[in-house]
């Protein structure tokens, strides 16, 4: 886990894409697994969902409210959905995308799309 202080969001005073509220501090947690063959993608892929989906159980069950939570970009699998990670700045974002980005020339680089 990112050991963040408390405060660490209240530092800028205008508005940003993420985290799409402020009012919760989530820490990021980073799960990291290494393997070299393509053929094993799918099945280490599979294991970072599965240890997700376990870790959320646990701290659901310890009282934890995070079923909600935005997912950190940086950490997040590559199949996340980017509203999972903007949340309700998703429908901002995709009219700034549109104004700014008419021929949609970032759908030409990786990472989490914005489509319009």
């Amino acid at each position: 886990m990112e050991p963040f202080l408390p405060n660490f969001l209240s530092h800028g005073n205008s508005p940003s894409a993420y985290p799409p509220s402020r009012s919760q501090v989530y820490l990021p947690l980073g799960l990291y697994y290494e393997w070299e063959l393509p053929s094993s993608d799918t099945a280490f892929q599979n294991a970072a969902r599965q240890s997700t989906a376990y870790l959320t159980s646990i701290a659901e069950g310890e009282g934890q409210n995070i079923a909600n939570a935005a997912l950190y970009g940086n950490y997040a699998i590559y199949d996340t959905p980017v509203s999972r990670i903007y949340g309700s700045n998703l429908p901002a974002l995709k009219v700034i995308k549109a104004l700014v980005d008419p021929f949609n020339t970032m759908g030409l680089s990786g990472g989490f799309k914005i489509t319009i």
